[in-house]
């Protein structure tokens, strides 16, 4: 593509500048400093021209050559785009190229203009679900990052998730060896190396009385944003929009004298029915649920929604607290979309709120207790 030894100095280090050593092809995106097998660092990069220096050459113009090897007809690119693009030019033509390098520029001058207090620890959080084990795309949560307006702390996440665990959500003791996992990753890898108040982004899938226990371990000791994953075939985790409007129901009951037993009933990605509160903890209990008008898995798609659900969620909460007192314990029933479980843990203070006991709900037996906060046995 041109006789690169006519490109100056000054203009070859501005094109790595600009590029941020990585490949501007679209899609690739390669790093070029850094071998990606042997990881030994180096120059492993081309300087593509858009418009060829030298008749006979990929996309030739008569432009002169000045302006082909300046940094407007550059592009940094790896060896392999850089014979994409030579051997196809009738597909990767100079306005689909000149499309390409804004774009990557653009980008990373986006990227490098968020100020250095906006960085976050990226966090990882799986655990199996009935019976499936789940991940988190790194490429769909690093873009859900810089669009929210961060960038990572590190080069690679922090991941709290328990590998290979054989144990499912069905089985008896699942929920007490995943929770001692869990405080033991958070504090090994998070409490002793993350200092307080630093930005959390976290990218959470597990069963519900989990990810209430991690909002719960987080608490309000660093500055968390919690991600919510859609149902999308690309960029899962990203926001849909910034702001969006979304009714929160609280549902009180009929005014009782003393009942044996509090529910509290999240009905926002599915409805559950009194009757399948009453089949556990019998027919003397005051029910109080939070939904909203049609629940469904895929509402919450905007950060503003997380908060919105816990002013409600408090409000609630400081009834209970005020009508039956600090003591009596709650029976939480979940069916809610995993950010606004880890909101509700990250709220929850245990000095101050009536203790929980958290159930999970498995498709042949129903209801059964997983985790206990607050009190003596939480």
């Amino acid at each position: 593509m041109g006789q690169v030894r006519y490109i100056k100095a000054e203009v070859e280090r501005l094109l790595w500048g600009i590029a941020a050593g990585r490949c501007e092809f679209e899609g690739c995106n390669k790093v070029l400093y850094r071998h990606e097998v042997t990881g030994n660092s180096d120059n492993y990069a081309e300087k593509a021209h858009i418009y060829a220096v030298n008749p006979g050459g990929a996309r030739y113009c008569s432009d002169s050559e000045e302006f082909k090897n300046n940094i407007g007809n550059l592009m940094l690119v790896c060896p392999q785009c850089h014979v994409t693009i030579d051997r196809n030019e009738q597909r990767y033509t100079p306005e689909i190229l000149f499309k390409m390098k804004r774009k990557h520029e653009q980008r990373i001058f986006t990227l490098t203009s968020i100020g250095a207090e906006l960085k976050s620890h990226m966090v990882y959080y799986t655990a199996n679900i009935a019976g499936t084990e789940f991940s988190v795309n790194d490429g769909d949560a690093r873009n859900a990052l810089a669009l929210f307006g961060r960038y990572p702390t590190e080069e690679s996440p922090i991941d709290i998730s328990q590998k290979g665990n054989l144990i499912t959500d069905s089985e008896e003791g699942f929920f007490a060896a995943n929770a001692v996992n869990l405080y033991r990753a958070v504090k090994s890898r998070i409490y002793d190396i993350v200092s307080d108040g630093e930005s959390i982004a976290l990218f959470a899938l597990a069963p519900q009385p989990l990810l209430i226990y991690l909002g719960n371990l987080l608490n309000d000791k660093y500055n968390v944003s919690v991600f919510q994953c859609n149902r999308r075939n690309t960029d899962k985790w990203r926001w849909e929009a910034e702001y969006k409007q979304v009714t929160f129901q609280s549902i009180y009951p009929d005014d009782k004298a003393v009942t044996s037993h509090i529910a509290l009933v999240f009905s926002l990605s599915s409805t559950i029915s009194p009757n399948r509160i009453y089949s556990v903890l019998g027919d003397d209990v005051s029910i109080y649920t939070i939904t909203i008008a049609e629940p469904n898995r895929n509402f919450v798609e905007a950060p503003n929604i997380l908060d919105d659900f816990v002013a409600e969620t408090r409000r609630v909460m400081e009834t209970i607290k005020q009508k039956h007192g600090k003591v009596v314990e709650v029976n939480v029933f979940p069916a809610m979309p995993a950010s606004l479980a880890i909101r509700f843990g990250m709220d929850y203070m245990s000095k101050t709120d009536n203790p929980l006991i958290i159930y999970d709900e498995q498709p042949e037996r129903g209801f059964t207790k997983a985790i206990v906060l607050g009190g003596e046995n939480g």
